[in-house]
């Protein structure tokens, strides 16, 4: 019993001896402090620098002043000032990009113009433009692309364009072009591009022309000879799940378009 006492007194003693040699040299050890959630959230936070470009109707392209890579700003916030090419503009978001070229970022948080510029300034950029964008032909009917979010990314997915009504105008004069193709339901499922769902999913559609308006009409794979299944759509968001087959009839000003996929 004296033994163990006297061994737990001299192992207190050398604890203090070391203790205080510690503090003699300036050595004294600190537990790592956790990072405060606002320091956290800014570590997660991506800036990027850009030019902006403009093309076509007044469409913006954001031009990376580090790596010189475009892509473009989805989705700006509602607070995002007026743009004008050849502004070079702070852009804080989430950093996904979509896999696309250019690239699409839907995640923006922020949008600051630092510098004004001139349209001059942008001009250096009409080669890149000339390469990623052409003058749409005027009968053609909106070009329409799907986005949904799995557990891994965010996914961008282009329809099939399926029969459509278009008015256009060309040399002063209204022109109506009426095409017919297969019904949504008469293509073999490898024909349509796939949405790879793992279960009821949110898809948000948009066209390269506003839309008035969408309907949302559904099959089983399995019995895509009976009666389709209409889908309800806030907007032109609609839930889509998989082992069907979806026709969306999109409205415009100048006519409607249906376009296909399957999940």
């Amino acid at each position: 019993m004296k033994q163990t006492t006297l061994a737990r007194g001299a192992l207190l003693a050398l604890i203090a001896l070391l203790a205080f040699a510690g503090c003699a040299s300036g050595q004294v050890a600190k537990v790592p402090e956790e990072p405060a959630a606002e320091e956290e959230a800014a570590m997660d936070e991506f800036v990027s620098t850009a030019m902006v470009v403009t093309f076509g109707d007044g469409e913006v392209l954001f031009v990376d002043q580090d790596t010189g890579a475009p892509y473009y700003p989805t989705n700006l916030p509602s607070d995002a000032p007026e743009l004008a090419a050849g502004n070079i503009v702070r852009v804080t978001g989430n950093g996904i990009m979509l896999e696309s070229y250019p690239a699409q970022y839907p995640g923006i948080t922020g949008v600051e113009v630092i510098e004004e510029g001139t349209s001059a300034d942008a001009e250096k950029y009409d080669e890149l433009v000339a390469q990623i964008w052409q003058p749409k032909d005027p009968s053609e009917p909106p070009l329409a692309s799907l986005e949904y979010t799995t557990e891994l990314a965010v996914v961008t997915l282009s329809p099939t364009t399926c029969g459509y009504m278009w008015t256009y105008e060309q040399d002063g004069e209204e022109r109506t072009v009426a095409v017919d193709t297969l019904a949504p339901t008469d293509y073999a499922s490898d024909e349509l591009p796939d949405a790879t769902l793992e279960g009821p999913t949110e898809v948000t559609t948009s066209f390269d022309v506003e839309a008035t308006g969408i309907e949302v009409m559904r099959w089983s794979e399995d019995a895509l000879d009976v009666e389709g299944e209409k889908v309800e759509v806030a907007g032109l968001t609609f839930t889509a799940e998989p082992d069907y087959r979806y026709a969306i009839l999109a409205t415009f000003d100048a006519g409607e378009v249906t376009y296909a996929f399957t999940a």
